[in-house]
């Protein structure tokens, strides 16, 4: 792959472009560009733990065609360190270097743009902006425009709850804690679930397996994509990322996101990032606006990629343009790109 350089000066860019970009610890993050380099806005993307940038591939169509009332968009989707097509990197694994990485592709990709973002992100990539938010605040308002945020969560991460009072329910939070420790067990047992949920049990006619471990709705199509992107994925890997994303607080350090339209989606049948946390983001973010989806799992933006898109339509109605705030962060062109080793 091509490394991508920030640019210094607005130029027209390619309707479609792949290339990388290299973090400090050397982690190479796949990176596809799609749509005019004159749009109005850039949309930039970022998926969940064990998914990848490809399973955008939806909402990319329908934002870089033109429709009514909507010019068509620039987007940019990129695979998380060790997902997809990008490597691991050396650095220890942890919610704050994913908001790190946002901000590379942030800056290695929109510099030269010049107009407005809007950032949307999926569990993981959810908090991966929340990360970005609290630990880069003055690039909202001014370089980031408006924010999405699907089937995400605030902080406790894997939090056990009460046990459910029928006896199917109780079963059920049983596997899916048993599933987490034996993935933070060892690497052995890490392996063994890996193998669980990427083999027979994972095709189609099982998908209640899926169903009661993540929340998933169990649509076909769904499932073979989420079994596709899990078996790509090491299983220690798997494990690692599931320990950071428990580790992940931004509790009381969102104010950044108040400088700009927000919108959060949950589906009302999410047992990976429950409803509870979505009121809980949305009671820390003062004027954001919750949507809870009826009869819909964590893999909403999946299942429902029209509503997406309409979020991401709502918000370019609503955000105002760009304004420098006092004592903001360095303009992203300052984020230099670490050139490969």
């Amino acid at each position: 792959m091509t490394a991508l350089a920030p640019v210094r000066t607005r130029r027209p860019l390619p309707s479609v472009a792949d290339g990388s970009l290299v973090t400090d610890d050397g982690a190479e993050l796949a990176v596809r560009i799609h749509g005019p380099a004159d749009a109005e806005a850039t949309v930039l993307l970022s998926h969940g733990w064990t998914m990848c940038a490809r399973d955008w591939r939806p909402h990319i169509d329908a934002l870089t065609r033109p429709r009514p009332g909507f010019p068509a968009l620039r987007t940019v989707a990129y695979d998380q360190r060790g997902h997809g097509r990008s490597t691991r990197g050396t650095a220890p694994l942890d919610m704050a270097l994913l908001g790190d990485d946002l901000a590379r592709v942030l800056a290695g990709t929109t510099t030269s743009f010049g107009g407005p973002v809007v950032l949307v992100g999926h569990s993981m990539g959810g908090m991966a902006i929340q990360q970005l938010a609290a630990r880069r605040p003055g690039l909202f308002g001014t370089r980031v425009a408006a924010v999405g945020l699907l089937s995400t969560c605030l902080d406790e991460v894997g939090r056990v709850p009460p046990p459910p009072r029928d006896r199917p329910a109780r079963r059920l939070a049983t596997a899916r804690q048993r599933v987490a420790d034996a993935l933070l067990h060892s690497p052995r047992s890490a392996s063994t679930v890996h193998r669980l949920l990427t083999g027979p049990l994972s095709h189609p006619a099982t998908a209640p397996v899926w169903r009661a471990l993540f929340g998933f709705t169990g649509h076909a199509d769904t499932v073979r994509a989420d079994t596709r992107a899990l078996r790509d994925i090491p299983a220690p890997v798997v494990a690692e990322f599931l320990m950071a994303l428990t580790a992940h607080d931004c509790a009381g350090r969102l104010d950044a996101l108040s400088r700009v339209p927000t919108r959060i989606l949950v589906g009302d049948r999410d047992c990976h990032t429950p409803p509870e946390q979505a009121h809980r983001l949305a009671r820390e973010i003062p004027g954001a606006v919750l949507q809870l989806v009826p009869g819909q799992g964590h893999d909403l933006p999946y299942e429902r990629p029209v509503l997406v898109v309409e979020t991401v339509h709502a918000l370019l109605r609503e955000m105002r343009r760009p304004h420098l705030v006092p004592g903001a962060d360095p303009a992203p062109a300052a984020l230099a790109i670490a050139a490969p080793r």
